[in-house]
Order: structure tokens, then sequence, then C-alpha cells
């Protein structure tokens, strides 16, 4: 019996990919807390 990685062969149909939305990157970054150099800067959390 030859391996299987599902039990069923079946495939999911899958919407082409298309890009719907404009890049908003300097919007979202001018409402960040904090930014420097187009990096969102977060607070150490592991010290």
């Amino acid at each position: 019996v030859a391996p299987l990685s599902h039990p069923l062969d079946a495939t999911q149909r899958l919407r082409a990919d298309e890009v719907t939305e404009t890049n908003q990157r300097d919007t979202f970054q001018r409402c960040a807390p904090a930014v420097e150099n187009g990096l969102y800067l977060v607070p150490r959390v592991v010290e």
C-alpha cells in the first residue's frame, strides 16, 4: 500500500490571486504609536 498524505483524493478550488487593495503602508504608519525607518517599534517583552 502506497503512503497517503490525505485519506481522500480531493482537491480544493482556489480563487485567483489578485490585488484588491492598494498599498496603505504610509497611512498605517502615520497612526502607529512608534515607527522608525519604516519599521514598527514595539516594546521589549523578553529580557
